[in-house]
């Protein structure tokens, strides 16, 4: 026997107004991405009379033919691309090391242990002891720099040690009457089942690497080490894309040299998207439940 439940009038009209509100927020969210692939994908004349909206006129690939043909932007999405996948990697790493002795262990000192752990999350040491510091380390002018700079959060040690607090203190006594060491219990137990707060880490941390343009700025001076986004600085804002080959195309039949400076800057911020847009729907049904678990639990 199915049951039917009946809407009062408050109630629909919650519902209705819930729908606008979320149809206009998702149209204020999404036009200016659409808009940003449509110029990228119109003709100058279009672009330059500000005509493209939603989608291109004039439509041709030129912008993106530059792109793919420019090996010094490809060289920055590989290099983003090392410091943010081998750079997820380590930190998740470090942040299990750290959060495991804190959900699990008891040992002298431990509170003094979560407090200079939470003291970082309050304090930081600042742009030029930072600086000092990787200088120090020979990391200046090196990859591994932004990889080290952002190693361990505090914050990420807080919610993997939340979420590691949830699962049963009887498999890990179990592990250990098995004669399994610490290591093995985080790693080979702990770890494997703590994949929605790991995964919910890991996209934060991709992410962070990824948009990061003020650690590259500082540490980085060599072009072939730039990062997307210092290149995409140099191209969107200060109109250097000719630095790398991007600004200017002939356009077909007129045979008049044009400068596609706009569709390129559009076309290679909706490259720098793309990554993400494929990464996120495989951690994203691990992101809600991660992030839930993982701040709520005492």
């Amino acid at each position: 026997m199915t049951t039917t439940i009946r809407l009062t009038v408050g109630e629909k009209l919650f519902s209705v107004i819930n729908i606008v509100i979320m149809t206009l927020l998702i149209v204020i969210f999404l036009y200016p991405i659409i808009n940003m692939a449509a110029i990228s994908m119109s003709g100058d004349v279009p672009v330059l009379r500000a005509e493209v909206t939603v989608f291109p006129i004039g439509f041709n690939t030129q912008a993106y033919n530059k792109i793919i043909a420019n090996a010094m932007l490809w060289r920055s999405i590989l290099n983003s691309l090392f410091v943010a996948f081998v750079g997820c990697g380590l930190s998740l790493i470090m942040v299990s090391v750290a959060a495991y002795p804190l959900a699990f262990a008891d040992f002298y000192g431990k509170k003094l242990y979560t407090i200079l752990i939470l003291f970082t999350m309050w304090f930081s040491g600042g742009i030029i002891p930072t600086f000092m510091t990787i200088r120090n380390l020979g990391l200046i002018d090196s990859l591994w720099a932004l990889i080290v700079n952002s190693l361990l959060s505090a914050y990420h040690v807080v919610i993997a040690r939340s979420y590691f607090q949830s699962i049963p203190k009887s498999m890990v006594e179990s592990a250990r009457i098995d004669g399994s060491n610490d290591y093995g219990i985080l790693f080979k137990i702990i770890m494997p089942l703590s994949k929605p707060v790991l995964a919910t880490i890991a996209l934060w941390i991709i992410v962070g690497h990824w948009n990061d343009y003020l650690n590259p700025l500082i540490f980085l001076s060599n072009r072939d080490n730039y990062t997307l986004q210092l290149v995409l600085k140099e191209i969107v804002l200060y109109s250097e894309s000719s630095l790398y080959g991007l600004s200017i195309a002939v356009t077909g039949g007129s045979g008049s040299i044009s400068d596609l400076g706009p569709q390129v800057r559009n076309a290679a911020l909706v490259v720098s998207m793309i990554p993400m847009i494929i990464i996120y729907p495989f951690v994203q049904r691990y992101f809600v439940s991660g992030i839930m678990l993982g701040a709520v639990k005492e």
